[in-house]
């Protein structure tokens, strides 16, 4: 008879551990040549379908005319309020200046104090003495790393909510393209359409949908036990050997389940939606547990994690597997409601 072999129920590669914060954060880049922003939030507003003909050379499906399933994402403009550059040391990327613009508004004023502490006495003239500072810094040699601080905006949506997030956003390009690229978005605007392109790749980082308290069968994908078993049936059936007499890590047990930060590696952009096509895309009534779109959004193949309303970060494909390709698309459908985009 064989030897039986079977997986353990619930990896332990993956963190069954409760995100800190409803947002996450971008720990890992892209190297690039082009001077871009490499990131950009987006707000998940909800599923719908897509008729394409599928046109990747190789596949099965090549010319087929066929519906996908695909995910909405509004992304209103971020505003860039600062720059903060880092140098490489034996520890890991250090902080060594950051600069922030002195075009700050009463009602930034009022909310992002709610977030991060600002610095005080802004003007002009600090800022040219913080901008030469930096430069000096680029002569040196000693700027490695350079990313916007960069707030989202909230209010121009729909979801009821003004309180806006706070991120880091890293610059690719060399280093002078990169920081003479960031001096020039300091206190604009950035839309989705100057970052991302349709037929693009891109990584989508997010906090999953909370489950709660779990048991171990959701939680690790436990078996039931049999029948015979007098007391319990969704259980492990053994927490360990009498010796060590301890209940070891590795033990499968019922816990907080979901809201765990997660990353969807190369979903393809479909569309890109701006402009007057805006309100065309939106379904009669709105969006199931999100509204009205108000701003350009996105829609990329497949699905995403996370509720409705949730924020989450495109970024640039690092493990891009193809090359982008502009897709062939049909039409938009939302519960059999063609959207006339």
């Amino acid at each position: 008879m064989p030897k039986y072999h079977a997986p353990r129920r619930g990896s332990l590669g993956y963190v069954r551990k409760r995100a800190s914060r409803i947002y996450p954060r971008v720990l890992t880049w892209p190297e690039t040549d082009k001077v871009k922003l490499l990131g950009f939030p987006v707000y998940k507003v909800g599923m719908l379908s897509v008729q394409e003909i599928y046109e990747h050379p190789g596949s099965i499906f090549h010319g087929i005319k066929r519906s996908i399933a695909a995910t909405a994402l509004e992304a209103p403009p971020i505003r860039v309020m600062g720059i903060r550059i880092y140098k490489l040391t034996s520890y890991g990327y250090k902080s060594i200046a950051e600069v922030w613009t002195p075009q700050i508004t009463d009602f930034e004023k009022k909310y992002l104090r709610r977030k991060i502490t600002l610095p005080k006495n802004i003007d002009e003239k600090t800022f040219e003495d913080k901008k030469n500072k930096i430069y000096e810094f680029l002569d040196n040699g000693d700027i490695d790393r350079i990313r916007l601080i960069i707030r989202t905006r909230p209010e121009m949506t729909g979801i009821g909510k003004k309180k806006p997030e706070v991120l880091e956003l890293q610059v690719g390009g060399s280093i002078p393209e990169s920081l003479n690229y960031a001096f020039e978005k300091i206190g604009q605007e950035i839309n989705i359409s100057d970052v991302f392109t349709v037929g693009q790749f891109v990584d989508v980082i997010g906090v999953t949908k909370g489950m709660g308290f779990q048991g171990v069968v959701k939680r690790f994908g436990v078996k039931l036990l049999p029948p015979k078993k007098k007391k319990t049936k969704r259980a492990v059936g053994s927490l360990g050997p009498w010796t060590p007499s301890r209940v070891m890590w590795t033990v499968p047990r019922y816990g907080q389940y979901g809201y765990f930060k997660r990353t969807e590696y190369n979903k393809q952009i479909l569309s890109i939606i701006t402009d007057n096509k805006i309100e065309k895309f939106n379904p009669r009534g709105g969006w199931n547990r999100y509204g009205i779109i108000r701003n350009p959004s996105v829609v990329l193949r497949g699905s995403v994690q996370g509720p409705p309303k949730r924020l989450l970060v495109l970024r640039d494909a690092i493990r891009p597997q193809r090359e982008p390709m502009t897709p062939t698309i049909l039409g938009f459908y939302y519960s059999k409601e063609k959207l006339n985009v």
